[in-house]
C-alpha cells in the first residue's frame, strides 16, 4: 500500500509514502506549506480518498 499526499488547492504531489506517517511529520518537511503554490496546509482540515490498485 502506498499513500500519496496532494495539495487541495493546486493538486501538486507533496509526499508519497510506502508506510503511514504522522501528518505533522510530513508537513514539517515542507514547513507546513505546499512547495508548489505556497498554500498553508492543515493537519485538522483534510480529506481522504482511497483507491484500490
Amino acid at each position: 500500500m502506498s499513500v500519496e499526499i496532494t495539495c487541495g488547492k493546486c493538486g501538486e504531489k507533496i509526499a508519497n509514502m510506502k508506510m503511514l506517517k504522522s501528518l505533522k511529520d510530513v508537513l514539517n518537511s515542507s514547513n507546513g506549506k505546499c512547495p508548489s503554490c505556497g498554500q498553508k496546509l492543515s493537519t485538522s482540515e483534510f480529506s481522504l480518498d482511497v483507491q484500490e490498485n
